[in-house]
């Protein structure tokens, strides 16, 4: 049993049938010979692997938690547990903060080995994708850019169809940078709210950090660098962020014929609707990831970059160069 749970976490079992194999097999009534051989000899071999494969990626990880853990994975077919209690009930896992995944990671256990998942990574990831549908419409829409009128009506329907691409993306990449800020900075609170001495903390601070959803973005961006690490960003570094494309956010968020509420500022939601352009979705996303950057550099020089960060970062580089504006270009 314990080998099966630790060729599972390996990702070498390929269905439920070969890790169940444990509990098909009356071991008691084999012939001793076959015992000897053979499927035991592999037994052996494979458990000194997993042994290594403990050692390597657990801190206390023992035979008998394989075993518990395979009970569980027997009784629902998969894990899903957040790593805090996992590290509780089996073991930390070595390594884990210093590679950058936040403590509110949670372990997935399936055929497809063990996976971790935190949402800060799903929305990096949506980034990304949408990121890289901008960068390929976008390259095929300068195709048409020396072309004469009449041959781009001709064309019509594959530019507005590549417009349609390039204005999804850019709703998409507004939306989810918003969403991965937002995530972000309250992974920030809930870690350093969990490792506190919580009766030591203020009634404001412990309302700013563990109410989330009452404490505004621009809230959040402004006081939880100082409740937490004692510093504050520079107002310059979010006020695009805030100021600005935020209402762009907004109006993709709660789309409506009315004008915003003059207190949010009185501003035409369709008009930031339709006029989001390429300027705006690249500020936008430089301006999210500076922000992440500069509060990266408050936990000081020894601790890593959260790990979903360089790869959005090269998305972002490669897709929202500078060029002309063609939202200007085209109509469709």
């Amino acid at each position: 049993m314990a080998s099966a749970a630790g060729r599972l976490l390996l990702g070498e079992i390929s269905s439920w049938n070969d890790f169940l194999e444990p509990d098909l097999i009356d071991y008691a009534s084999l012939p001793r010979r076959q015992l000897k051989s053979g499927k035991n000899d592999i037994q052996k071999n494979l458990q000194r692997k997993i042994d290594r494969f403990c050692k390597s990626n657990f801190k206390s990880m023992t035979r008998d938690k394989l075993v518990l853990l395979y009970e569980e994975l027997k009784a629902h077919r998969r894990l899903e547990i957040p790593y805090i209690e996992f590290s509780k009930k089996y073991s930390p896992i070595n390594n884990f903060k210093t590679r950058g995944y936040p403590e509110h990671s949670t372990i997935c256990i399936s055929l497809w080995g063990m996976q971790y998942r935190f949402p800060e990574h799903d929305f990096s990831n949506d980034m990304i994708y949408a990121l890289n549908q901008f960068f390929e419409a976008d390259s095929e829409l300068a195709t048409y850019e020396e072309k004469e009128h009449q041959e781009l009506k001709r064309d019509k329907d594959s530019i507005s169809s590549l417009i349609r691409k390039i204005d999804s993306s850019k709703r998409q990449i507004m939306q989810t940078s918003f969403s991965l800020l937002e995530c972000y900075l309250n992974g920030l609170a809930w870690s350093f709210f969990n490792r506190e001495n919580k009766p030591a903390l203020s009634k404001r601070k412990t309302d700013l950090l563990k109410d989330t959803s009452n404490v505004s973005l621009r809230d959040k961006i402004k006081k939880y660098p100082s409740a937490i690490f004692g510093k504050e960003l520079k107002e310059d570094i979010y006020r695009f962020v805030i100021d600005e494309a935020k209402p762009y956010r907004d109006s993709l968020m709660h789309p409506s014929p009315f004008s915003a509420p003059e207190k949010f500022g009185g501003y035409d939601k369709l008009e930031k609707l339709y006029n989001l352009d390429k300027d705006i979705v690249n500020k936008t996303t430089f301006g999210v990831i500076e922000i992440i950057e500069e509060i990266e550099k408050m936990k000081g020089q020894n601790m890593p970059a959260p790990i979903w960060l360089p790869k959005l970062k090269a998305a972002a580089n490669k897709t929202l160069h500078p060029t002309q504006n063609r939202d200007a270009v085209f109509v469709g």
